[in-house]
């Protein structure tokens, strides 16, 4: 799913970051278009996963409040600083600009979604770094007040109303209106109802018999359902009407994890899928500035071939291929290593405590 997601995002972003614009075809182009809510995909399996993962550990660790931290810290942290420092250099270097010591304050402790104006970043798409790891913190009281399926479905219904006040409130508080709304659609408090979707979610699949449903081929309708609606949506076959899309969103692709988590369609989960799943971190810092940097590639592609489906084609195949490989090289020499630390990190408290208690 996070595979999907992070190519997803790529494809939204392909047409829109190129210069000239690198455009898709008509009969694909409202797909792509949609590929901004495959974010919505990255909250939903993130607080899936993180329920997943404290449900595993916390019976078998002494401190699995602090050791969450340390993961969650490794997880993110090396490979983003790796990119702040690449876009500083970058940015210096062949823009003549110097991202302030604030600039880089803001991104380096993952502050940059509590300031209007400041919540994007400059690195590029870093503004969901901002989200997320505010939920990380908010995540151990969230979980543990969602304790069922009941609860969760209600605390849902709660961050719906918040979001809904924060949204009333936001432009009084900020007093500019244009930037009332783009802070409004970054922010945590926007996502907030998404991630809890992913809890509510867990909480479901919890409580299922997976191999009755799998028998049934409950996960199979569930999965196809789900492909139905998004395509649909995208291509504007299902109007929102009053309802929020990225409600919308967050629920459709809701029914499509909790399908996966009981069927999963050869197509959709393989060792492809599953490569990407692994890298996606990776590909989404990667994505925005490698595809930014070969617009003039693109250009000439699109001006040699004559079809837009053809060039288009070429184009994206370029792209994936160089970010696969610079994802590949940071997963491989960043990401595992930043795991591998916070792990030896918990190995050593743990051995230290055990020593201690020993003695």
């Amino acid at each position: 799913m996070r595979g999907f997601a992070a190519l997803y995002v790529l494809s939204f972003h392909f047409s829109l970051i190129t210069d000239p614009r690198a455009v898709a075809p008509r009969w694909l182009a409202p797909f792509t278009a949609f590929g901004g809510s495959g974010v919505t995909l990255f909250f939903v399996v993130s607080a899936f996963t993180l329920c997943l993962s404290m449900d595993t550990r916390k019976e078998n660790e002494a401190t699995p409040l602090l050791n969450y931290i340390i993961r969650r810290f490794f997880r993110i942290a090396p490979l983003f600083y790796l990119w702040i420092i690449v876009y500083c250099i970058r940015d210096w270097a062949l823009y003549g600009v110097q991202h302030s010591v604030s600039e880089i304050a803001r991104s380096a402790f993952f502050l940059l979604n509590l300031f209007p104006g400041k919540e994007q970043g400059f690195v590029w798409a870093s503004w969901t770094i901002g989200v997320e790891m505010l939920f990380y913190v908010l995540f151990p009281a969230i979980f543990r007040i969602a304790s069922n399926v009941g609860r969760a479905g209600a605390l849902f219904l709660v961050a719906l109303l918040v979001r809904a006040a924060w949204q009333a409130a936001l432009p009084t508080l900020v007093n500019n209106p244009s930037l009332a709304n783009t802070y409004f659609n970054l922010s945590l408090l926007y996502h907030l109802p998404t991630f809890v979707l992913g809890i509510c979610v867990y909480r479901i699949y919890r409580l299922m018999d997976v191999r009755t449903a799998s028998h049934f081929g409950l996960g199979y309708l569930l999965v196809a359902g789900a492909i139905v609606v998004l395509i649909s949506i995208s291509y504007g076959l299902i109007p929102f009407g009053a309802v929020d899309p990225l409600t919308i969103e967050a629920i459709n692709y809701g029914v499509l994890l909790l399908g996966l988590s009981i069927s999963a369609p050869r197509f959709l989960v393989n060792s492809v899928t599953r490569f990407y799943g692994k890298i996606s971190y990776s590909v989404y810092l990667s994505h925005a500035v490698t595809i930014y940097s070969l617009s003039k590639v693109f250009a000439v592609i699109y001006n040699k071939v004559p079809y837009v489906t053809v060039s288009y084609g070429l184009s994206i195949a370029l792209a994936l291929s160089l970010v696969t490989l610079i994802s590949w090289i940071t997963y491989t020499l960043i990401e595992t290593p930043g795991n591998r630390l916070g792990r030896a990190i918990i190995r050593f408290r743990r051995t230290k405590r055990y020593n201690a208690s020993a003695v």
